[in-house]
């Protein structure tokens, strides 16, 4: 439940709201850039910090066993070809498996640690996302979000268990044992720094391509669950009209394409790993060469070959793996980048407010507020409203209205400022009446349909609310928005039970009211019943924000802010 009592489920404005995603500029939002390892991850998931300290802990204790296993091995092989007596080989031996029981024993708490921060992680990531829901509501759709905190935090498990340790390593263990080769031929130290860097090169190549294709895939799965909970909640009024057929077929065609984006990301992955492992093999055997040929001239020692020649490969191998990994886990990467993106949507509580101009601190105040639907920002929005004024957002459906009210209340992302008598903007100084009827109203009676996100009941001041909302009804019937409701309701009376409740907000202390579409579906008498109802409100002190394009909701304003043409989606 928002902080105006009414579930993220129920917003009135919606559906509609997806549609306009495709007004505006045609700029696209650039995503920023980001590497593999998200830096807000770090901040809202303590539980991370503690596992990359950890990893890197293994991954240290790892490098140094590998080292001393390609040195004892390599020197007790070496000895063993030129005949050495056996005894003198034992301790060179034991010394080497140990260090392989040391390997093991990290590879072992490794892959114990991942599972157990990977859950720690989606826990702290999903506690931080349903806090800023709660608190300003969710800034993408229904099914956006359930992606996100669902399917999304789920593939975290193959980041954590395969990539994060991965990563770690490579940047532990790489520099170690490539100072480890210097140390013991200072040439294959040198074709080893000279070789390292084309895999990298590589997999920097082959990621710009793996992002972009996996970034499609992602939006294709977003899409998919959007049609998905769109169908299922319109199921009836599909079939209704005879149109759940061509539904299906819509959902069919969308499950084709995220079939076709998965099948992309899988291709470049199984390329990627092909291309690593062949630059990582060519430059082993560029390092194996000239030990071999070394080795006959005599200008190396037999064990310190052998050493060179066990090392060699796991100078290369982290760096090969971290990019086999980070093609298995890029679902992992570009999800919790989603859940990072909703935890950190911008919010109008988080602007400055306006300290300067004319009407600073004296009423409501938005300067170029421009908001975001989909990928697209909405045309910037400036207003002045003060107190006892009835102000109309005029436009034609479609023109972006619902989603001017969406950026206000904090359900959409928004950039700009909006200030309430100089101060930062508080969803819970507005009362909203959302466009729609069914949709904005919960089964119960009406008391309880008009005390949602208040604390007390004042039938006096509720039955108030409903006569300046044009609506006579009993407050303890009940309604049921499944079934058209026992009452009786029509849309209209329906949609007057949300601006009942809206009302009383304000008569509860809320100052600003904001009303999307109030008459959208009522005769003319209603209507002008509800604008009186409208302006009593104001009368009393609150500022009236009303979304409308109908000529008498107009003909009523003080004044009237005309917004941006519509755009059909």
């Amino acid at each position: 439940m928002d902080l105006l009592g009414l579930p993220q489920a129920r917003d009135g404005g919606r559906r509609r709201g997806r549609a306009l995603s495709a007004q505006g500029p045609s700029t696209q939002v650039a995503r920023t850039r980001r590497g593999p390892l998200d830096p807000r991850l770090l901040r809202h998931a303590p539980g991370a910090r503690g596992h990359l300290v950890l990893e890197g802990a293994v991954a240290l204790v790892q490098a140094a066993a590998i080292v001393a296993f390609a040195w004892f091995a390599g020197h007790a092989i070496g000895a063993v070809v030129q005949g050495a007596p056996p005894a003198t080989v034992v301790p060179d031996l034991t010394l080497a498996a140990v260090a392989v029981l040391v390997r093991a024993a990290g590879a072992w708490l490794s892959g114990s640690l991942a599972p157990a921060a990977a859950a720690r992680v989606q826990s702290q990531l999903r506690s931080a996302a349903l806090a800023r829901i709660g608190a300003h509501g969710s800034p993408a759709g229904a099914a956006d979000t359930a992606t996100a905190l669902g399917r999304g935090l789920a593939a975290l498990d193959g980041w954590f268990g395969q990539f994060l340790p991965q990563l770690v390593r490579t940047v532990v263990a790489t520099p170690i044992v490539v100072v480890a080769l210097w140390l013991q031929d200072p040439f294959s130290g040198i074709a080893v720094l000279v070789c390292l860097p084309l895999i990298p090169v590589f997999m920097v190549l082959i990621g710009l391509a793996t992002e972009r294709v996996q970034g499609e895939q992602w939006s294709a799965t977003g899409k998919l669950a959007r049609s998905w909970l769109d169908t299922l909640e319109g199921l009836a009024t599909l079939r209704l009209f005879g149109r759940d057929r061509r539904a299906g077929a819509r959902v069919d065609a969308l499950s084709d394409e995220h079939r076709v984006r998965t099948m992309s990301v899988l291709r470049i992955s199984f390329v990627s790993s092909m291309v690593l492992e062949l630059a990582g093999a060519l430059s082993v055997a560029i390092v194996a060469v000239s030990v071999g040929i070394r080795l006959v001239d005599g200008d190396m020692a037999l064990g310190l070959a052998f050493s060179v020649l066990i090392l060699v490969p796991d100078a290369f191998l982290p760096v090969r793996q971290v990019g086999a990994a980070y093609h298995a886990s890029t679902e992992g990467i570009e999800a919790s980048r989603a859940v990072l993106d909703l935890i950190e949507a911008p919010t109008l509580s988080d602007r400055p407010a306006a300290t300067s101009g004319p009407a600073a601190g004296t009423g409501l105040v938005v300067d170029a507020l421009e908001v975001r639907r989909g990928e697209r920002w909405l045309p910037p929005v400036s207003l002045r409203a003060r107190a006892g004024e009835v102000l109309v957002v005029a436009g034609p459906s479609g023109a972006g209205k619902t989603s001017l009210f969406a950026g206000l209340l904090g359900l959409a992302p928004a950039r700009g400022t909006a200030a309430l008598d100089g101060a930062a903007l508080e969803p819970s100084r507005l009362a909203w009446a959302p466009q729609g009827s069914w949709d904005a109203v919960v089964t119960g009676t009406v008391r309880e349909n008009l005390l949602l996100g208040a604390a007390t009941a004042d039938d006096a001041r509720l039955r108030r609310a409903l006569a300046r909302a044009g609506i006579d009804v009993d407050l303890d019937a009940r309604i049921e928005p499944a079934t058209g409701g026992s009452l009786g309701l029509s849309g209209g009376q329906a949609q007057r039970v949300v601006l009942a409740r809206a009302l009383h907000r304000v008569a509860a202390g809320a100052v600003v009211l904001l009303a999307d579409e109030p008459t959208s579906a009522l005769d003319a008498e209603a209507e002008r019943r509800v604008i009186a109802g409208l302006r009593a409100a104001a009368a009393e002190g609150a500022i009236v924000v009303v979304a409308s394009h109908r000529p008498a909701v107009i003909a009523a304003a003080d004044r009237v802010v005309h917004i941006g043409e519509a755009v059909l989606a």
